[in-house]
């Protein structure tokens, strides 16, 4: 099943109350309900008309993720004395059912992160840890041959994380996203593999702050080659970039007064190494790592994922 777009608020800054820099921030606080990266190796299970009728595939996520530069576009730079650190363990349970719509078999998962973030910004330091905030989606697989999966999905991230408007860390972003969801794996050979996940988040209100962050395009991308039967090797990595202007109040966000010239847009790009090994003939395990570059209004650093997934039929 497809490694999905959990919801991870991997980099919760809240500087609403501490500082006047929130707005200058791509989307709220510069984060997201989207958890860059969480997609890599086979983010679509390949023939899935074969599996049984009632499929489960359990998978747990671990992420790290470190930071000490904060990209301002406003500010004409990097924001000194940054440092984020965010760890997430995220268990997630797939089910692949016997339905089939448009002539594809009928999915849905479910994902609940535990979260432990770490922030220190302009002398000040905040740590909050428990549960984030919920991610699930149905989804439709279509079998296209031996070599071709298709999927379509909508996710929606539920707020049902801790939020305190007046804190550096949270574990909730405080407000719903709705994400659009295509992808696929692709094996060109016998021995490469090639995944790629789009989606376009169309974010809520925070009713809090009344704050909305704008739009998002966001791709993760896997390409691999197999060293030996069970092992691959490849390159792994993620594109966000937002669409729309943030808004506060019904209107575009200012900072200082004055209207930010690119809307506090963010975007990144980061690639690295990726390891896969499978076990126990269907079960995998995966380690990826990123680097980020072409920051702009968000934090940049470098991204771990770890990830094992071991399916079973009912």
């Amino acid at each position: 099943m497809i490694p999905t777009r959990t919801r991870f608020p991997l980099l919760v800054i809240s500087l609403a109350g501490v500082c006047a820099l929130q707005p200058a921030l791509a989307t709220e606080a510069g984060v997201d309900n989207i958890g860059p990266g969480t997609d890599g190796f086979f983010m679509l299970p390949l023939s899935p008309d074969s599996l049984p009728d009632n499929m489960l595939v359990f998978n747990l996520y671990y992420n790290h993720y470190t930071s000490t530069k904060l990209n301002i576009s406003s500010l004409g730079g990097k924001v000194p004395q940054v440092d984020i650190e965010s760890t997430a363990v995220i268990p997630r349970l797939d089910y692949l059912s016997p339905l089939r719509v448009f002539g594809g078999r009928v999915a849905g998962y479910i994902g609940q992160p535990w979260l432990k973030q770490e922030v220190s910004v302009f002398g000040l330091h905040d740590t909050r840890e428990g549960m984030g905030d919920t991610t699930l989606a149905p989804i439709i697989l279509w079998d296209m041959g031996p070599t071709l999966t298709l999927g379509a999905a909508l996710e929606i991230t539920v707020p049902t994380g801790e939020y305190a408007v007046d804190r550096l860390a949270n574990t909730s972003n405080n407000f719903y996203t709705y994400k659009p969801l295509f992808s696929f794996t692709w094996l060109p050979s016998e021995n490469t593999e090639v995944s790629v996940k789009t989606t376009y988040s169309f974010n809520g209100k925070n009713k809090d702050t009344d704050y909305e962050s704008g739009q998002i395009f966001h791709f993760d991308y896997s390409a691999s080659y197999k060293i030996t039967d069970n092992l691959m090797l490849g390159l792994n990595g993620y594109y966000l970039k937002q669409t729309t202007d943030d808004k506060q109040f019904g209107h575009t966000v200012q900072f200082n007064g004055e209207d930010v010239s690119d809307g506090v847009r963010g975007q990144v790009f980061a690639i690295g190494p990726a390891l896969h090994l499978t076990f126990l003939k269907y079960a995998s395990a995966e380690i990826r790592w990123a680097k980020e570059f072409d920051v702009e209004n968000r934090p940049e650093g470098e991204m771990l994922w770890a990830k094992v997934s071991i399916p079973f039929a009912l």
